[in-house]
């Protein structure tokens, strides 16, 4: 028996102490799970006011970082592009002619407000090779900036052949911009071309003398001798003592051709001894200009002889003036036959004779 109690007092005393481990176990475990829950609330709120702050921070970076985008304009690329663009363009003297080399001078503008153009070629032609610019008509420009002026003045020949009249020259200009882009612009020039106007003439002169109220026609040969046709051409007189009538009209006369202007002159009724005067050409181009020549005359005007007048009253013719022609005709009638009945009758003589 107290064997028995010996034995069952050992485990009984186990167990009790088995059971107050696990109690004390249990209230470890709930105090550390306390303290972890407490520590947990504390570090949450902890976290969450981090979070706030860093909220009110990124909210107070972010508005200033707005209110700085507000202060600081957005800058953008500006795209459009630069464009070169003849402003104007001459020409020396007006106009081209065969006769010396011409000079054109073309002025071209960068019409951009910032952006500047590089690498620039001009190029001047025209198609019917009537107007050769010197060399090979090209010209290369390193760069003009924004809102700058370039001018170009080309020497320009016209060949002997050209066509009177405007001609059409092609204008290239080829560009780039700082990023390389490439672009080109095109214009029409249009410009003169005039041949030299050239007029010959003869038949200029007056007789060397002229009388009194007597009519000198004058005919005045014109030939165009030039590459031009001539227009309005016409001739006046200014003679002292010889009256014209007026000028003298030709017209129009083409290359190669010729014309004459008659004109009758009047003899002046007073005038007498040395007269000169001037002879004037006038002709016209096909542009309208004008061109004039002049040639000095002279001659000489005589007096008008006037023959004497029949006397009024003639002499009386005899009355017997019929008589004298009838005694006339009956003599010379007589000896007309009285001459051969004398020549037959000494014929007939010597023939007798000849027979005895």
């Amino acid at each position: 028996m107290l064997c028995l109690i010996v034995c069952i007092m050992p485990c009984l005393a186990a167990e009790e102490g088995a059971e107050n481990v696990t109690e004390a176990t249990e209230v470890t475990t709930e105090a550390t799970t306390e303290a972890t829950t407490k520590k947990g609330e504390e570090t949450t709120k902890k976290a969450e006011s981090t979070t706030k702050k860093e909220t009110v921070t990124k909210k107070t970076e972010k508005e200033e970082q707005e209110e700085e985008t507000e202060k600081i304009p957005e800058v953008t690329e500006d795209m459009s592009q630069p464009r070169l663009m003849v402003t104007s363009y001459s020409v020396e003297g007006d106009f081209l002619t065969p006769e010396k080399v011409g000079v054109i001078s073309i002025s071209l503008k960068n019409t951009h407000n910032s952006k500047s153009v590089k690498n620039i070629k001009l190029s001047l032609s025209e198609e019917l090779d009537e107007i050769c610019p010197e060399g090979l008509g090209t010209k290369y420009v390193s760069n003009i900036s924004a809102g700058s002026t370039y001018t170009w003045s080309v020497k320009v020949e016209t060949v002997h052949n050209a066509i009177v009249g405007v001609h059409k020259l092609n204008f290239i200009c080829e560009y780039e911009d700082k990023n390389g882009t490439p672009y080109s612009e095109n214009a029409t020039l249009r410009v003169e071309v005039r041949q030299p106007v050239k007029l010959t003439f003869d038949g200029v002169k007056l007789p060397v003398k002229v009388v009194q109220e007597d009519t000198v026609t004058l005919n005045i040969n014109l030939m165009n001798t030039g590459k031009s046709t001539l227009y309005n051409c016409k001739v006046d007189f200014d003679i002292e003592g010889l009256e014209s009538g007026g000028s003298s009209f030709a017209g129009e006369i083409p290359v190669g051709e010729s014309k004459t202007a008659t004109a009758n002159l009047r003899v002046d009724s007073e005038k007498t001894g040395n007269v000169k005067g001037t002879i004037k050409i006038t002709y016209e181009d096909a542009f309208g200009k004008s061109y004039e020549q002049t040639a000095e005359v002279n001659t000489i005007i005589e007096k008008k002889v006037i023959k004497a007048e029949k006397t009024e009253e003639e002499e009386p013719k005899n009355p017997l003036w019929w008589l004298f022609i009838l005694v006339g005709l009956i003599v010379g009638g007589g000896a007309g036959f009285g001459i051969p009945f004398a020549i037959n009758s000494k014929k007939q003589r010597e023939e007798d004779e000849k027979r005895l």
